[in-house]
């Protein structure tokens, strides 16, 4: 009855007429512009009633429509001439979009005033979205509600959600019902980026907080095997530290895994890496409850066929709980700063005249438009500008806030300078400009910093924030506006459409308002035109891609022929690897199999019999092989065989293959020695550049602790003739890429090896005083207090001033917890946002 009814309006013409009227009149008081035929209370009161009706539909379009019209009418009449409040919070209501009731106070307290036959429609909905978590009844949206139900069975999920769903609200309130209901002990938490670490973990202390029952563990740095496993812990860890724990532990397993952003399963090495560790766990435990939750994908089912599952259930959810709008930005008069702004609606209407600006200023370049434009629309609202690369967003933030520099610098964007000081440097772009409520955001950032800008633009103290494509993976920063100019992600390569309706999708604040704005400056002027692109994506499994279209590349890698230097030879070598373990262990024709290759064809028999070929010329253990899964097993036995050659001389000579620790006055020697046998064979670098040594130097100072300050300022001085800025981000890069990843993989593997080769000649005892060179790399710290207070969830930067302040380096996570709790810390003399910092973990944890 309801749907007929519904259709029926939505083939009115009248409806749609009124809905662009009121569209329109909405856009031109949003963005200051000239009326243009506004619609009166007779649209918005018979809109109001059309979407009360769509609400109920069962068809897409209709809901949004609903959503939108509903919504437009309320911010343009309020509630003075008819109580569009009440009319509202019954939309929304059918929408099964109780979040958004919160959005407006008067339509939050508008149930009262319904009739009763609306007031008991209402009840008997959201008895069936009510949920409790810790104590908290709340209300969930249709899609959450349906996800946490499935998770509640216990099912199998592949989920396809946009950030602004609301997914990881509902999976944090899962694994917290878990632990109350003691229905799990494990959950391994798998993320991309050691960003989203530091956000989910820190989402899940808040989620547990206030709780009187055994809370678990939140471990995010990977457990060595000389410490014993927590009984309850939830592992949050990008898909390297999963590993090196399944390595150093055989008993490490999960009742629950869930694979955030899995679609990242297509990337390269690090998505093969991210399919072999997720067919670990399961190996470990088959019974385990599983979730991959990713942004609109369009063939969910991929993931029960890659893993074997054929219990999985699969859904997406493509509606949205804030509504966002398109406008397209065109420059008219570049010398005037002339503006023509027009609507594509959601991004599938015809566009259509909004209104017509004038700057006053010129906006010629790019850098002009991205900083200019924003500072006039975004004025009073939150706003991400997108930028194609640090650089540029540095350079877009600086002018944004020489325009802001009017304002009187809060305590808090003080406070977040401060911070930046101390984890960057005083001469970090980023110093002034969060003095002015403008901020960037970039993947080499340090963790805390950026999570502090986060923080702050959550709170609104950073209302302009220039960010680069790191945003796409994950984090959810929502803002009111969305600015956009010819978009990139990586070097000179336009945004992909689904990665731009990824952004577009953090247009709007659910809880703050209820449409979000995207412009898209000069769209004609753009490389590619996103929103004729497809929303979803068809992803394939890296294995897949290397496997069916560089099979000659890979047949090549497999034979062991030397580096051609591709950029993706790494990606090959992950497989190979991959692909060498599982047929030495009999699993090749299963993992064939999964990835779409027939068993006994053409291509399965000649990979096989290269792979047979490759097995005759290697000595090495695929177990000790696959310890490194990024390095081909060929470059491995090279490394190897110069290895064991000089274990073979006796202990003496095997004793001096044993990289030292950190602090040992001989360990900057010790590290290039290493470094330059692993650029020689693994990378095939040219070692007379020496490269090595500086990469051996920066090593040391990074695990030492050293301050990155002190590290940026020897780097400086170093590079006199560069500018400051460029020399402070190439650090960055330096630290997050040579360092924290390439440096990383090489100590790894010479590691692996070395105990393979000490282990091989009964060489036992040496082992022990090999040094975790790849975990002191990763965090940066290589005291036990230190990284004891970074496995307790503080930044680098609070350790490191922690750790000089502690006598004893020797701490354990428990002493060291134990060693803050009685301290005063009003006296430890800590920046503001370090004291919070510390304040959290020493209120809050418990050793894990």
């Amino acid at each position: 009855m309801m749907q007929e009814l519904a259709d029926k309006v939505w083939g009115n013409p009248g409806f749609h007429d009124a809905a662009h009227r009121i569209e329109l009149a909405w856009l031109t008081k949003e963005i200051g512009g000239v009326d243009d035929g506004p619609a009166d209370i007779t649209d918005a009161t018979r809109l109001m009633r059309s979407a009360a009706i769509l609400a109920c539909s069962e068809t897409a379009d209709h809901r949004r429509a609903a959503f939108r019209v509903a919504t437009c009418a309320y911010d343009l009449f309020g509630t003075e001439q008819v109580p569009l409040d009440q009319a509202l919070r019954v939309v929304l209501m059918r929408l099964g979009n109780f979040p958004s009731i919160g959005t407006r106070a008067d339509v939050e307290s508008a149930q009262p005033s319904l009739p009763f036959a609306l007031v008991a429609e209402e009840i008997a909905s959201a008895d069936t979205h009510e949920v409790t978590i810790n104590g908290h009844t709340v209300l969930l949206t249709d899609f959450q509600q349906k996800l946490w139900l499935s998770l509640m069975q216990s099912r199998r999920i592949a989920l396809a959600a946009p950030t602004s769903a609301g997914k990881s609200f509902v999976l944090q309130g899962y694994l917290s019902a878990l632990f109350d209901n003691d229905r799990a002990k494990s959950v391994v938490y798998i993320v991309p980026t050691r960003a989203l670490i530091a956000q989910v973990a820190e989402d899940l202390k808040v989620q547990f907080e206030g709780t009187t029952r055994d809370v678990p563990d939140i471990v995010t740095v990977p457990v060595d095997a000389d410490t014993t496993l927590a009984e309850r812990a939830i592992y949050v860890m990008t898909q390297e530290r999963v590993q090196l724990a399944l390595g150093a532990h055989p008993d490490f397993s999960a009742s629950v895994i869930i694979v955030d952003e899995a679609h990242s399963i297509a990337d390269g090495s690090r998505g093969v890496l991210l399919q072999w560790v997720v067919d670990d766990l399961l190996v470990r435990n088959p019974t385990s409850q599983i979730l991959f939750a990713s942004p609109a994908i369009r063939n969910l089912d991929i993931f029960g066929r890659l893993f074997g599952l054929d219990d999985m259930i699969e859904f997406s959810s493509v509606e949205p709980t804030v509504a966002q709008n398109f406008l397209v930005t065109t420059i008219e008069s570049a010398t005037k700063g002339k503006l023509s702004i027009k609507t594509a609606g959601d991004g599938s209407k015809a566009l259509r005249s909004v209104a017509t600006l004038r700057l006053d200023r010129t906006v010629a370049s790019r850098i002009e438009k991205l900083v200019h434009i924003p500072a006039e629309l975004g004025r009073g609202h939150s706003n991400i500008i997108y930028a194609n690369g640090a650089a540029e967003a540095e350079s877009v933030a600086l002018q944004l806030a020489e325009l802001m520099s009017d304002r009187e610098p809060t305590v808090a964007r003080l406070a977040l300078s401060d911070l930046a000081k101390e984890a960057v440097h005083a001469n970090y772009a980023l110093v002034e400009c969060v003095k002015y409520g403008v901020a960037f955001h970039y993947s080499n950032i340090p963790t805390q910093l950026r999570r502090a800008i986060e923080a702050a633009v959550s709170s609104g103290e950073v209302d302009f924030l220039v960010c680069t494509s790191t945003l796409l993976q994950g984090v959810n920063l929502p803002a009111k506006n969305i600015f956009m100019f010819a978009p990139e992600k990586g070097r000179t390569k336009a945004l992909e459409s689904t990665d731009f309706w990824n952004l577009a999708g953090r247009a709007g604040r659910l809880k703050r308002e209820f449409q979000g704005n995207i412009f898209l400056i000069d769209y004609d002027k753009w490389k590619k035109k996103p929103l004729e692109g497809p929303k979803d994506s068809i992803i394939t499994p890296a294995i897949e891609t290397s496997l069916n279209d560089h099979h000659d590349q890979l047949m090549t890698v497999i034979a062991g022929t030397p580096s051609s230097g591709r950029s993706d030879e790494t990606d090959l070598e992950t497989t190979f690897v991959r692909l060498y373990t599982d047929f030495k262990g009999g699993d090749l024709s299963q993992t064939f199999e999964r990835a779409g290759i027939a068993a006994g064809d053409a291509q399965s028999g000649l990979l096989e019999a290269a792979l047979a070929a490759a097995s005759e010329k290697l000595t090495l253990p695929a177990t000790v092989i696959r310890r490194t899964p990024n390095i081909s097993a060929h470059k491995q036995q090279r490394l190897y065989d110069r290895i064991s050659a000089k274990v073979a001389q006796g202990p003496d000579v095997a004793r001096t293959l044993i990289p030292l620790h950190p602090r040992e006055s001989e360990a900057f020697q010790s590290y290039a020695d290493v470094l330059e046998l692993c650029h020689e064979i693994i990378l095939g670098i040219d070692t007379s550049k020496n490269l090595h040594r500086f990469h051996a130097l920066i090593a040391r100072r990074w695990m030492l602790g050293l301050p990155l300050p002190q590290i940026i300022d020897e780097q400086i001085s170093r590079n006199t003739s560069k500018p400051v800025r460029t020399t402070i981000r190439n650090t960055l890069d330096l630290i997050e890429g040579d360092i924290r990843f390439q440096a990383v993989r090489l100590f790894g593997c010479y590691s692996a090896l070395l105990v393979y080769a000490l282990d091989s000649a009964g060489l036992v005892d040496m082992v022990s005083s090999i040094p975790s060179l790849p975990l002191y790399l990763e965090i940066g710290a290589s005291d036990k207090t230190m990284i004891s207070f970074i496995s307790l969830g503080l930044s680098r930067v609070t350790a490191m001033k922690l750790n000089e302040m502690s006598a004893r380096k020797d701490l354990d996570n428990a002493s060291a917890l134990q060693w803050l709790r009685t301290r005063p810390l009003e006296t430890l003399g800590l920046s503001p946002l370090l004291l919070a910092e510390v304040r959290a973990i020493a209120t809050t944890s418990s050793p894990n």
